[in-house]
Order: structure tokens, then sequence, then C-alpha cells
């Protein structure tokens, strides 16, 4: 029973009541609670409150502050606090007063400041997946990235997590088998439960395997990636979530994972893996990579990445070259009826000049930017 307040407390936190539920890791609860919400005093419990003194004081961080009733329980390097009731609790966990500056947890860091990501210098290669990453990361655009198993394409997610932010930022991969619940969130037990686009927000949201994700999983990412919010509705109630997640997503092409002359699919195996994912939702996904197919080294390394994402957030007006417009209008004559394609067209023609560090987009901007859309163009399925 002396365990009542930290279960309560877990299951706030489940329900997402508790906004710093990270700081639950740093805290421990003693204390029994009344039908009213009220923190019944663990004295009759002394034996079960020293223990969890001791085992405070033993272990090492995360343990920094026990909530309970008994002041006079302490110790040199433990804060112990009392709380009447589940409010005060509450008040406490939101309190940043209660945590000691010494024993903040800090985002640990690489010798370049970058934080836990190690970056992609260690990944030989790619030059063109690694540019067009940058890029797309300047205005976090959707990427796809397509290759055998084992070429890198989860190593080079991982450390775009880095591109973000200079920050330790959230990085969530989950599995498909979670479903279209798992992915964008539920509701359970009269309580709304967010799933990992909104966990991930401001951070980066990776999809392994991504046509073996359900389909209602794939399709229900097209409303929140034009939108960035999520509204919830069931017969119980509703909920909204907002996320800035940078998605990226990873696929084989075919559905034994291995390209020629190792595969073992015949071409009508191979268009139903690929018809699996629709246009409208290729759409949503400007870049397009192939990984694993060309040893060319990155014209920058890690850090001069980072600096030139930083420098390129924001939007910058570059003029466009007769050439560049003459040949971005054949492209939409030629069957770029959409709007959105043809928005992303330029913004990343214009990307590609930035990442030049030129002023004026160029045909051969607007070429590169129309090979990297190769899923969006008509009979790829074919190829």
């Amino acid at each position: 029973m002396h365990l009542d307040v930290a279960v309560a407390a877990a299951m706030l936190a489940i329900q997402g009541k508790i906004p710093q539920a990270k700081r639950l890791q740093s805290l421990a609860f003693c204390g029994m609670l009344g039908l009213e919400g009220d923190v019944v005093d663990p004295l009759p419990h002394r034996n079960a409150t020293e223990s969890m003194l001791r085992l405070a004081t033993s272990a090492p961080p995360p343990f920094q502050t026990i909530l309970g009733l008994d002041p006079n329980l302490h110790d040199s390097t433990i804060v112990v606090q009392q709380a009447k009731n589940m409010t005060a609790v509450l008040e406490s966990i939101r309190s940043e007063k209660n945590e000691p500056p010494h024993h903040r947890p800090q985002p640990q860091r690489d010798a370049k400041g970058t934080g836990t990501t190690s970056g992609w210098d260690h990944l030989n290669g790619e030059a063109h997946a690694k540019k067009w990453l940058c890029i797309a990361a300047t205005k976090r655009l959707p990427v796809l990235m397509t290759g055998a198993p084992g070429v890198g394409k989860s190593s080079l997610a991982r450390a775009c997590a880095g591109l973000v932010s200079k920050t330790n930022v959230p990085f969530l991969a989950p599995h498909p088998s979670g479903g279209t619940a798992g992915l964008l969130g539920a509701w359970r037990r009269g309580q709304p439960v967010m799933g990992a686009w909104a966990m991930a927000n401001k951070g980066v949201l990776f999809l392994d395997e991504f046509p073996e994700w359900p389909r209602p999983a794939r399709e229900s990412l097209r409303h929140i990636m034009d939108t960035g919010v999520l509204d919830l509705h069931r017969a119980d109630g509703c909920a909204r979530w907002q996320s800035t997640a940078w998605i990226l997503a990873a696929m084989n092409m075919c559905p034994c994972g291995q390209n020629p002359p190792l595969c073992v699919c015949n071409s009508s195996e191979r268009k139903q893996y690929m018809k699996r994912l629709s246009s409208p939702l290729l759409e949503r996904f400007p870049v397009q990579l192939e990984i694993g197919i060309t040893t060319t080294a990155s014209e920058r390394s890690w850090s001069e990445c980072l600096r030139w994402v930083q420098q390129h957030r924001k939007s910058k007006t570059r003029t466009w070259l007769p050439k560049a417009s003459q040949l971005w209008d054949d492209i939409v004559k030629s069957g770029m009826s959409s709007k959105r394609l043809q928005r992303h067209l330029r913004l990343l023609a214009e990307g590609h000049a930035g990442w030049h560090l030129a002023n004026e987009v160029t045909d051969t901007d607007v070429q590169e930017a129309y090979d990297v859309m190769w899923m969006t163009r008509p009979g790829w399925r074919q190829v």
C-alpha cells in the first residue's frame, strides 16, 4: 500500500497528464492514498519508507527526490518532500526547484558537441544521399530511402537526428506491427494515448520496412504530413495532437529484399510490392533516395553539413535563370499536374542551389531536383 502514490503518478504519466513525465525517472514515491486523493501518513509503514530511503541513498541517480510525508527522512544527496495530497505531488513534479542542480541530467555530447549522435562520417560514400538529406533537413521534407538490407539506411536515419537540432531530440523507430494505433494514437480505458508520431515531436520518426506497415497506417500519414495536426475522435471523447516530427522512411525494392542478381522475385511480385505505396502517399515524400549504389565520398564532413543546415533553415530568395524556368515549365507540362509536386520541385531546386552556395537557380538544379523525385514519375514501377 505504501506504493499508492508511485502507481498513481505512473498512471497520470501514461495518460499524458504530467507534461514533465521524464522527471519521474529522477523521483521516488512513498505513501498511501485515501479515497479523496489525500496522502496517508506512512509512519505505520516506516520500515517501507526507510527501505526506500536506503535504496535511493545507495543507488546512483536517477533517484534524486522522495515525495512522502515524513520530513525527518533526509540525506545529503536526497531531497525528501512532504505532499499532503496528489495535487501537491503533481505540483512537486512540475517544480524544477525540487531537482538538485548537480544531479540534473545533461545531454551527452561527443567531441564535436553535436549531441549523442556520432554523425555519418563513419559511413563511407553515399555523397548523393547525404547531400539530399541535408537539403531535406532545412525544411523537414519527408524522405523515402530504398536499398538492400545492410547498406546503411537505418544508420543514415539515426544520424539525421543530429541535423534537426544541436541538442538531443527524440528518435522513434516503431515496428510495423504496432499498426495505426501505435503510429498515430488510440483511445484506451477512456483516455487518449499518443502514438509514435506525436511522441517524436521536434525529432525524427523513422518508419523502416515502410511497405510492411498496414495500409491504413501508411495512408493515414497523408493528412498529418500536410497539416501537422491529428484529431482523434471516438464515441467517448476526442483528442488533438500536434507534431513537427521529421518523417523518414525506408524500404526494399522487392519482397525478398535483395537486388539483382540475388533477387528471387519475379516481375509480377515486384510490381505488386511497389503498388503497396499509392501515388498520393509518394507525393508526400519529395526526396526519394537509393542507398548503397555509390561509393563517392561526401563533399562535406558531418560538422560542415551541420553548419550548412543551420545556416539555411530560413528561406532565401533566389533568382531563377531563364533556362531553369524553361526546364521547370517543360517538366510541369509533361505531366506534373499536382500542385504539391510543383511546389516540391521548386523547393528542392532552390535547396540544391543553396547546397552549392549559389544565389541563382540553374537548369542543373532543376534537373537534379526532378531526378530525386523519381518515384513520382510515370512508369517508375516498370523499372
